[in-house]
């Protein structure tokens, strides 16, 4: 599968003759792409190549199979991804969204604490897990309705928050979100009874259902759809979301999921071993893990472009006093084709590392000197090099789907 920048699918009226719509629609900015299809609907694919910075302007022409002309259209597609952070404000925590003019959104109430915040990833909304002074959770659904294509420029609005949905009718010990690119929602929570633990998947459409599986961590769906990535305390198993029977693939050590490489279906993990190294392993469908890499440091966050042949590591080790952390970037095979220090500044623990496409970057929350709270961070992912940092004090940063 070759790598994409973006995708963008058109759904037509009567089927469409692909060679001579490809070569009649023009984009603004010209970027390098490509077609997929044959007639009806089509895919537009942004090259690897192209970072966009900018709307596109999709001037669609051409000619349908009985060779009558589509009449001729513009419309404006805004590929590029939303930062999320969850602020640290004097009175609490909020989720907010940075727009294209550089202004902070809010997208939630203020809490004393936001515990986890996970993007739905259709980018139709977030989930988050709130606590209170008391350490007692409570998990709540944000809908959102968003705009990233229209026949007006204008059109093209920042996501605007709907009614906020509470999905816990009590407050619980703990909460654990997942999501994948259909939208769905996996919901892990647990109160203080012992047969209070739940498994709720709660789909795109609305409709919702309790799972039976059992886990010693936090569960995983898919990107896809139709699977979950379930920790054991010796193994992680491959399951479907609805139990057919089968027994599970499971693959036995002490391993966790790092990352999900969606377009291709690979993953990374990161495995413990008895004597206290760490190893990263590429997961490729129906072939063995292969190491990527193994050390004694420790591996803070991963990541991996769609198609699992770059993958990106940030590693810790304790050095004269403080952490000292470095990004590396491997292929597919394992070789490291760059690295770099982050002195003076550091990730912060838990955090993610992301990757947007779009923009050939990565998010990171790092903390600088002397500070407590974190910052959002950019990198290149080519070259490792800071971008930027946002200097405002943030507890976390993630990317939410255009």
């Amino acid at each position: 599968m070759q790598p994409a920048s973006a995708a963008l699918d058109l759904q037509f009226s009567r089927p469409m003759n692909a060679r001579h719509l490809a070569a009649e629609t023009q984009l603004t900015p010209a970027l390098p792409h490509r077609w997929l299809g044959s007639s009806n609907p089509l895919r537009l694919i942004i090259e690897r190549s192209a970072t966009i910075n900018t709307p596109i302007a999709l001037d669609l022409a051409g000619d349908d199979q009985r060779q009558t002309a589509l009449k001729p259209q513009r419309w404006w597609w805004d590929p590029r991804p939303w930062l999320l952070v969850v602020r640290q404000l004097e009175t609490g925590q909020q989720v907010q969204l940075l727009d294209r003019q550089g202004r902070w959104q809010a997208l939630s109430p203020i809490w004393p604490q936001i515990s986890q915040l996970v993007p739905l990833g259709n980018g139709q909304g977030i989930a988050m897990v709130s606590s209170d002074h008391e350490g007692q959770e409570q998990i709540w659904l944000q809908p959102l309705q968003t705009s990233n294509r229209s026949q007006e420029r204008d059109a093209l609005q920042p996501p605007h928050p709907l009614a906020l949905e509470p999905l816990t009718t009590q407050p619980v010990l703990f909460g654990h979100l997942s999501s994948n690119l259909q939208g769905d929602l996996l919901v892990q929570s647990g109160g203080l009874r012992p047969d209070s633990k739940r498994v709720t998947l709660i789909r795109a459409t609305g409709s919702r259902r309790e799972l039976k599986v059992s886990a010693s961590g936090p569960i995983a769906l898919l990107p896809p759809g139709g699977g979950l990535v379930v920790p054991g305390y010796d193994s992680i198993r491959l399951r479907p979301v609805v139990d057919n029977g089968r027994a599970p693939q499971t693959l036995p050590g002490s391993r966790e999921l790092g990352a999900f490489c969606a377009a291709s279906g690979r993953a990374i993990l990161i495995r413990h071993w008895p004597d206290y190294r760490r190893s990263i392993e590429l997961v490729i469908p129906g072939l063995a893990p292969r190491q990527l890499w193994l050390g004694d440091e420790a591996i803070l966050a991963v990541s991996c472009d769609g198609s699992g042949d770059r993958i990106w590591a940030v590693l810790g080790r304790w050095q004269d006093n403080q952490g000292a952390h470095e990004i590396l970037l491997m292929n597919g095979e394992g070789t490291v084709l760059k690295r770099n220090k982050l002195a003076p500044r550091t990730v912060r623990g838990g955090s993610q590392l992301q990757f947007d496409p779009v923009s050939n970057r990565l998010l990171l929350t790092v903390v600088e000197p002397g500070q407590s709270s974190g910052q959002p961070g950019f990198l290149d992912a080519d070259s490792l090099e800071w971008d930027r940092v946002l200097p405002v004090a943030v507890d976390d940063a993630q990317w939410l789907r255009s």
